[in-house]
């Protein structure tokens, strides 16, 4: 990581121009997602994922399917989606699910197998349980199995479950995104802790297998994107004072930046298997393929 600029707040960049809010290049406005595109988003009921929710009603999408563990923020967003949405008769199915619940995801992949035979395109997954104790000594226990049990069990639940679906639509997006955040490599400072930067760093290193499991052989794409600092309930209840002001990110841009990554298809199927951020320039970051390419960029290793 040593080619990315850490900034002021801590955050790194690879792109020398960011953005905190949705830009041309990206606003799902601008796009028209196939007749049929089909999405399921867990984590939906509020913030980055309700931003991710109706950034693919804009777009289009068909049928979307949205899970979590609060139905009524979910049926909230579900209406949202209905209003804002581009497709003629949008179809939005509200699902609870625990992500710590094994039962919970195979139900909610046999609904979404239920509701779509024909097999899905994108499963996007916003999983994260914010805890920010910072010093190992301090940390309640029931928080390290708590954290752990949804930001990487859960992901691996989701994975088990939802890869099959994504494979089966026979031309479809085939995308597996994950909210990761650059948080998984902070060691120090003020956020850095046991709890969820460790979990969002196995989180990513799942992505990563996912993606040499399945992208070669199956044509999966594998997506782990940094949302930004964005302002929410756990947030603002749970970072430390000094962080605060740094949460100045849209909850609407990751939902923008999947969609773009979802209508570029093979374009962009190099970035898959990558830590990417979504408030990086698109244009910039396409720009430095080769570089990225050539010197296997923007992935965890170990350096001799």
């Amino acid at each position: 990581m040593s080619n990315l600029d850490w900034g002021s707040s801590g955050a790194p960049s690879f792109t020398k121009i960011i953005f905190s809010d949705v830009y041309p290049a990206i606003d799902p406005s601008n796009t028209t997602l196939p007749t049929g595109f089909s999405v399921c988003i867990i984590g939906a009921s509020r913030g980055i994922g309700a931003g991710i929710a109706t950034s693919y009603a804009k777009a289009g999408a068909s049928l979307i399917i949205l899970a979590g563990r609060r139905t009524s923020g979910l049926e909230d967003v579900a209406q949202q989606c209905k209003q804002t949405g581009k497709a003629k008769d949008i179809q939005v199915l509200v699902i609870r699910c625990d992500l710590t619940i094994p039962s919970d995801v195979e139900f909610l992949a046999a609904q979404t197998r239920e509701s779509y035979p024909s097999g899905l395109d994108v499963l996007a997954l916003n999983s994260g349980v914010t805890e920010f104790v910072a010093k190992i000594v301090d940390t309640p226990t029931d928080q390290i199995i708590n954290t752990t049990a949804v930001n990487y069990v859960g992901t691996f639940l989701v994975a088990k479950n939802f890869v099959p679906l994504l494979l089966a639509k026979d031309k479809g997006a085939k995308m597996f995104a994950v909210v990761g955040s650059m948080a998984s490599l902070l060691v120090r400072g003020p956020i850095a802790n046991a709890q969820y930067c460790v979990s969002k760093t196995a989180q990513l290193r799942l992505a990563e297998l996912l993606h040499e499991e399945f992208h070669v052989a199956h044509g999966l794409r594998v997506f782990c994107a940094h949302p930004g600092a964005v302002a929410s309930e756990q947030s603002n209840a749970k970072s430390p004072d000094e962080f605060k002001s740094y949460l100045t990110d849209s909850a609407e841009l990751c939902g923008a930046f999947f969609v773009w990554l979802s209508t570029r298809g093979e374009e962009v199927a190099w970035l898959s298997g990558r830590l990417l951020s979504a408030k990086w320039d698109v244009v910039e970051l396409e720009r430095r393929r080769d570089e990225i390419v050539a010197n296997d960029l923007l992935k965890l290793k170990l350096v001799l």
